[in-house]
């Protein structure tokens, strides 16, 4: 049996998108102080090298830097202040070890795999 190679593209497109995302890197998220939010590595482990990257969307779905930050070493549960520059954000967390995706919006976090926003459960262990 053939598949149509529009099938076989788009199933090798879904796999990469997927296989670039790691389950690994998992954040918090608590309201600042007026204005901010708090985000915090909700894993066991130290992250090293880590790059964040928090992005306003835009109603058309495009995105605006709000802000970078490159991190030596992330700790667990240490916080990082971040600006609420608009209704949503999109959080992309990288480091050696992979890149995590999350979206946040109406004082709940989501993680993005491709197009799908999955909800976090609130965490428990915020700093």
């Amino acid at each position: 049996m053939k598949m149509p190679n529009h099938i076989v593209c788009g199933l090798l497109l879904v796999v990469a998108t997927v296989a670039c995302d790691s389950v690994d890197l998992t954040i918090g998220v608590i309201p600042g102080a007026p204005g901010t939010l708090e985000v915090f590595n909700a894993n066991d482990a130290a992250w090293n090298n880590v790059h964040l990257l928090v992005e306003t969307v835009e109603s058309d779905h495009s995105t605006t830097t709000c802000t970078e930050r490159d991190i030596g070493t992330w700790q667990p549960r240490d916080a990082i202040s971040i600006p609420v520059c608009g209704e949503k954000l999109r959080i992309t967390v990288t480091t050696g070890a992979g890149t995590a995706r999350f979206s946040y919006a109406n004082g709940e976090l989501f993680r993005v795999f491709g197009r799908k926003e999955v909800p976090v459960a609130p965490s428990t262990a915020a700093p």
